[in-house]
């Protein structure tokens, strides 16, 4: 029987009917062919609806030239029956092609012939430690596209055939793996000379000529083939050159990518096409998503390539509670952010080449940027943590449950339970051995953990509600502004930026951000490089991170926003200068202020509180403003300002969450300029999210803590102030409690 799967408005459907993906991953080519039909089993009875799997090439093409799909050479390699087998169950599948699957393989799962063979299509050999898989890979390689295009020629047709629409079961396909994360984790760029002359055309493209080029980077170069790339080490007088050096990679990235994308719509693979972003960075007992701003802005270009592209996170947190739960929501809106990037073009349409004329054309295609109508791609989870590679820190069943409705409740339309079944590494293939846990919720004789039981109650509450879940969107009070040469630190080196990636960590995302969800107001995430005035005026209210530095055209966008009607709530600094180190002061004019910074460490009165605020602080003179706080020698250091039609709050000095009383003084602040919260909850360290549709909706409540909770919740709707729903709840440590609601003529009433 075919199929269809579409995608529309931030939805999956299938059938034309809103579809919750819930996915698990097991791994054929890591358990005997006799044990497939027990995993399958297992992932219905857990109630999932698609199996996911990586399809390694260093395993089908065993030797040079030599592919094996079918299980002739090993019964596990046998992907076309695996593919059977699922069909038969009744489940659909997301299958995940490469080139590159990571995936605790050898060389990431690239052949080892292929790299033996080929030297050139490394960015560097040595240096990679840690990992003992990982694979400095140079991308945009001539040799190494082509042998993926010949690895493609071999597997996407046997995967077109496999679609919903053909009959088959595939309802997504994911093009290669956590793009980008080692060449992070190492800060290794690629700086082969192919790569290096593709970063010259883009600066040709972006300055006209050598001479603006000059007269921004304070350079004398006599033509562009002088220009070379950085060497990471951060210049902070001109961080113009490092800003141009971050946005060309992620042209190269998304360049990369749509090569993959033009291959598989050549192939005529039609069901969804899905990125994964690797996102959270383990610490000890936690993995926290700080580097997640940056790591997903690397994929900010893709969709101008590769349009309705699906973005799928990678949330692993190891141990889960009220010390890390924000970085989900932040995380989640990063990639919806990257999702629904305004612009595109019409390159999707038509095939990439590995030529190297074509690449060198599209570096600087963004010349020609078009609007174009493409469906808004929903966002997943692409590894959704249910099993942990090492045997430490222990995973329990609450930091799946709580990690599984944490990330639907904040707007998710699908989740990969990463494992879902153990394994075990066939000789030669483990880059850490034989042994291949994971910690899964399903071991490889097939017997449960204690882990298996959350899974399961999540797959009853999707077959129950899956459909209403899929069409609901989460409500959100407020926007943050992302300004990206913030986070383009990728490839950067130095003290300076180590401040930076210290500075932001601690007072954005552990910071403002953390401080604004703990006071109860969800927010989205919006691009304020990337989003015209219009876009951004949608946003009744804006809460921007800033620094000291931001370029003109984005500060004259905020400005423009509050005198437009907009609330705009800006700290810790007021920027003074623009990119390239010169003064540019569009939004301390705006305000009508004088910036000062503070030369001595000294208390700050808040509301009467005498509190020790970090260092150094930003005070402001001139024009007329209301004084929120000052410092204990009475120079005005948060204000309060009517600015055209609209409001401006400026606090002017870093905030990250040490006490409680922060997170009141962040919500009255919020309330100074009249952005109000449409949930309320008592006590206010229970989080509640919601999410609605027109008809039906879904009210999320957590407790994040080692000691039971119970309170009161208010879900109020903005756009009709009589919808009032309350509900008293209990609960246990470490829960959570899903309230569905039915929403009629505006009522919002318990679906009992």
């Amino acid at each position: 029987m075919k199929h269809s799967i579409k995608m529309n408005d931030g939805q999956f459907l299938l059938d034309g009917e809103p579809f919750f993906l819930y996915s698990g991953e097991i791994h054929y080519f890591r358990m005997p062919k006799k044990l497939w039909k027990t995993h399958i089993e297992k992932a219905k009875k857990a109630g999932l609806n698609t199996i996911s799997f990586y399809i390694p090439w260093i395993w089908h093409e065993y030797e040079e030239g030599k592919f094996d799909f079918t299980g002739e050479t090993h019964p596990q390699r046998d992907l076309v029956g695996f593919i059977e087998l699922v069909k038969k169950s009744g489940l659909y599948i997301s299958a995940r092609v490469g080139p590159i699957s990571n995936a605790e393989l050898v060389n990431e799962g690239i052949p080892t012939w292929l790299l033996k063979n080929n030297p050139e299509v490394f960015v560097q050999r040595s240096g990679v430690n840690n990992l003992p898989h990982a694979m400095l890979l140079s991308f945009l390689s001539p040799t190494f596209l082509k042998y993926v295009k010949r690895w493609y020629d071999q597997l996407l047709p046997i995967i077109s055939k496999q679609q919903v629409h053909q009959e088959g079961n595939i309802v997504m396909v994911q093009l290669c793996n956590e793009i980008g994360m080692i060449h992070w984790l190492h800060k290794a760029a690629d700086q082969s000379p192919f790569v290096t002359d593709l970063y010259r055309r883009f600066l040709d493209a972006k300055y006209k000529n050598i001479e603006t080029l000059n007269e921004g980077y304070g350079k004398s170069y006599k033509n562009f083939s002088e220009v070379v790339q950085p060497s990471g080490d951060v210049d902070s007088k001109n961080l113009g050159i490092f800003f141009d050096w971050a946005l060309f990679f992620r042209r190269y990235y998304a360049l990369y990518f749509y090569s993959l994308y033009g291959w598989a719509k050549q192939y005529g693979i039609d069901v969804p096409l899905s990125a994964n972003i690797p996102q959270f960075y383990d610490y000890d007992v936690r993995g926290r998503g700080n580097f997640s701003p940056m790591t997903t802005s690397l994929y900010r270009d893709f969709s101008s390539y590769s349009p309705a592209t699906v973005f799928g996170g990678a949330y692993q947190m190891r141990r889960l509670d009220f010390e890390n739960f924000h970085d989900i929501s932040i995380t989640t809106e990063m990639v919806r952010m990257t999702a629904n990037v305004p612009l595109a073009n019409n390159f999707g349409a038509r095939a990439a080449s590995s030529d190297s004329g074509d690449l060198k054309d599209l570096v600087i295609a963004s010349e020609t940027l078009r609007k174009v109508s493409v469906p808004r791609a929903p966002v997943v989870c692409a590894e959704l943590q249910t099993g942990i590679l090492r045997d430490r820190p222990r995973l329990y069943p609450s930091d799946v449950d709580l990690n599984i409705k944490t990330s639907a409740a904040h707007g998710l339309n699908g989740v990969n339970c990463y494992m879902f079944s153990s394994g075990e590494n066939l000789p030669g293939m483990g880059a850490f051995g034989t042994y291949h846990d994971w910690q899964a919720p399903v071991s490889l004789d097939g017997s449960e953990k204690e882990h298996f039981a959350p899974l399961q109650d999540w797959g009853r509450f999707v077959k129950k509600f899956g459909k209403d879940l899929a069409g609901a969107q989460k409500l959100t009070d407020t926007a943050l502004g992302f300004y990206l040469p913030y986070y383009a630190t990728e490839y950067y080196s130095g003290a300076w930026t180590a401040n930076l990636e210290s500075y932001r960590t601690n007072f954005f995302f552990d910071g403002f951000a953390r401080l604004l969800q703990l006071a109860g107001y969800n927010f989205s995430v919006t691009d304020l490089i990337q989003n015209s005035p219009e876009d951004l005026s949608k946003h009744k209210s804006l809460c921007v991170f800033s620094l000291d530095f931001m370029d003109a055209q984005t500060q004259s966008k905020l400005a423009d926003y509050a005198r437009g009607g907009g609330k705009l709530f800006l700290g810790p600094k007021i920027p003074v200068n623009d990119c390239m180190g010169k003064k540019c002061e569009i939004l301390a004019d705006a305000l009508g202020v004088q910036v000062r910074e503070q030369t001595e460490k000294e208390m700050v009165l808040w509301n009467k509180i005498e509190c020790s605020v970090e260092f150094p602080i930003q005070t402001f003179e001139g024009g007329s403003f209301k004084t929120l706080a000052a410092t204990y020698g009475g120079k005005p250091c948060t204000l309060v300002k009517s600015i055209g039609k609209g409001q401006c709050l400026v606090y002017g000095f870093p905030l990250s969450h040490v006490f409680d009383f922060q997170v009141q003084t962040v919500g009255g602040w919020m309330k100074e300029l009249g952005i109000s919260r449409q949930i309320d909850v008592s006590p206010w360290d229970v989080h509640a999210v919601a999410r609605l549709g027109e008809n039906n909706g879904f009210l999320f409540l957590f407790n994040y803590h080692d000691a039971p909770k119970k309170g009161k919740v208010t879900l109020r709707l903005s756009f009709d102030p009589k919808s009032v729903f309350t509900k008293n709840f209990q609960l246990p440590r470490r829960s959570a409690q899903i309230v569905p609601l039915k929403i009629k003529h505006h009522r919002i009433t318990e679906v009992q």
